[in-house]
């Protein structure tokens, strides 16, 4: 996440969804950290690697996570070389990157990996910002306030903005199984999430 939103993934149904016993999980775009304690401590997750492009975060999640379970990794190289985790989330995150790119990514972080493994794309847009903007307060008020807060700055305009179709996703669909599924964010009905299941 580029706009730090303390947002909240419905992470009990996302577990359902998921039927690995132990996860080793990569949080891709991690943002300011979304794990609270009691997420971290569940006994499921033996392992959870941070990522994201912006290494000015990196002093923050130092100091925020102390966790031995929480591991920091800014290296996207070394993200790719790592065999061992078996469920990445994307969180409020895809709307940023474009979608060939989003394809690329993928492919790289799954490339040669034999184990099964989960994909969760989470909060995906489907209808411009602007629009999305309007219907916001209807649906979720407290989100549309604080996108209000940063939806002029310069620094927000600037970013570049992409929405998604299901149709977007197809080119997966040989190594994955998809399932759309009800968003697992806070603004339910304006954004969806999917799971991507290794065939």
């Amino acid at each position: 996440m580029i706009f730090n939103y303390n947002s909240r993934i419905n992470f009990h149904k996302l577990l359902n969804l998921i039927n690995i016993k132990k996860l080793e999980i990569l949080d891709f775009g991690c943002g300011n950290g979304i794990w609270e304690l009691s997420k971290i401590n569940n006994k499921r997750i033996k392992k959870i690697v941070l990522y994201d492009k912006n290494k000015k975060l990196l002093p923050k999640l130092r100091k925020k996570y102390k966790n031995i379970k929480i591991k920091i990794n800014f290296n996207f190289n070394s993200l790719v070389n790592n065999k061992k985790y078996n469920l990445i989330i994307f969180s409020s995150v895809i709307q940023y990157i474009q979608k060939s790119d989003f394809i690329k990514i993928i492919e790289k972080i799954t490339k040669n990996k034999k184990n099964k493994i989960f994909i969760a794309i989470i909060d995906i847009p489907f209808l411009p910002r602007p629009l999305e903007f309007i219907l916001m307060p209807f649906f979720n008020l407290r989100r549309f306030f604080y996108v209000s807060k940063i939806f002029f700055l310069k620094k927000y305009k600037k970013l570049d903005y992409y929405t998604y179709k299901k149709n977007d996703f197809n080119p997966l669909k040989k190594k994955f199984k998809i399932k759309y599924i009800r968003n697992l964010h806070d603004l339910i009905y304006l954004r969806y999430s999917l799971i991507l299941e290794s065939k």
